[in-house]
């Protein structure tokens, strides 16, 4: 097993499309959940276990995890943090 053998195409895919749904993420701050740095970790060790409870898919076996997953929680998290933000009219 080595990083080589893992499969690119759906990872990177994942990635884009969870930066694309992050980007849409807008905080309200009249009514939102406050992300501090404790819960951004506390969302990836959750998804780490989610991912590791999913399994690879069954054609690939390169690592016990679901980096497809992963990578879709990586991408929502770095779409949020670049280009979410406040909502309209919230200056």
């Amino acid at each position: 097993m080595s990083i080589a053998n893992i499969v690119i195409g759906p990872l990177i895919i994942a990635i884009i499309f969870g930066f694309v749904v992050g980007s849409r993420v807008h905080l309200n701050l009249d009514n939102s959940f406050k992300f501090t740095a404790s819960g951004i970790i506390a969302l990836i060790i959750g998804a780490l276990l989610m991912s590791y409870g999913l399994g690879q898919f069954p054609v690939y076996n390169d690592v016990p995890i679901a980096t497809t997953f992963l990578g879709a929680v990586i991408g929502v998290l770095i779409g949020s943090a670049l280009l979410g933000g406040r909502a309209k009219g919230d200056h």
